[in-house]
């Protein structure tokens, strides 16, 4: 791993509207299942790999999280981490406009700006470096690196954000783990956290 390198201080980011978009939050703020989230700070972010930034606690985590899985034979990438309010708003139109999809279609598969657990900076995309052909696949879920996960991200404070049938009403993503290791990410992610937690 790259050694984590603190960022100079980004200008806030506004919230961004959704232009042309007929959806409306729900009560609880949802849009279209995803929750609100705001922009990290960039003093709150280090450069995890070349081209690659999370919140710092998060990257430590995910290293440690990396280093045992590595141990234990499992070849653990990170895809995708921090996305700014504007870089989803790319990622978000620009992929719509290239599958010939609606805003609300695309929303299906992909959080609206402003909507994107990325832009916390306590959100990773994680792959198999064995399976490349498994990422932001649902395949991701029959590698060795999915089933390390499952069976220890929890001991690293990583939670499987949109499981497969989960009540937020988000596409099953494998791939997709957020880290729930300090004050700050568990009360940013507790909405959502409500509608996966089972049952005593």
């Amino acid at each position: 791993m790259v050694a984590p390198t603190l960022l100079s201080r980004r200008q806030p980011t506004q919230s961004l509207e959704i232009s042309g978009f007929r959806e409306r939050p729900d009560a609880d703020g949802r849009l279209l299942g995803h929750f609100p989230y705001g922009e990290a700070q960039a003093d709150q972010l280090i450069v995890f790999q070349p081209g690659i930034e999370l919140n710092v606690q998060a990257a430590e985590a995910l290293d440690t999280m990396m280093r045992s899985a590595s141990a234990d034979g499992v070849d653990l990438r990170l895809l995708s981490g921090f996305r700014s309010l504007a870089l989803q708003e790319s990622i978000f139109f620009d992929v719509a406009s290239e599958r010939n999809q609606t805003a609300e279609e695309r929303a299906q598969v992909s959080a609206p700006p402003g909507y994107s657990e990325h832009s916390t900076g306590y959100a990773v995309d994680l792959g198999d470096g064995r399976a490349p052909e498994t990422n932001l696949s649902q395949s991701f879920q029959d590698t060795d690196a999915f089933r390390w996960l499952q069976d220890h991200a929890a001991r690293y404070h990583f939670v499987l954000s949109f499981p497969e049938g989960n009540n937020q009403g988000v596409m099953y993503e494998p791939w997709h783990w957020r880290y729930e290791g300090n004050a700050d990410a568990l009360r940013l992610f507790e909405p959502a956290s409500r509608f996966t937690r089972r049952d005593p």
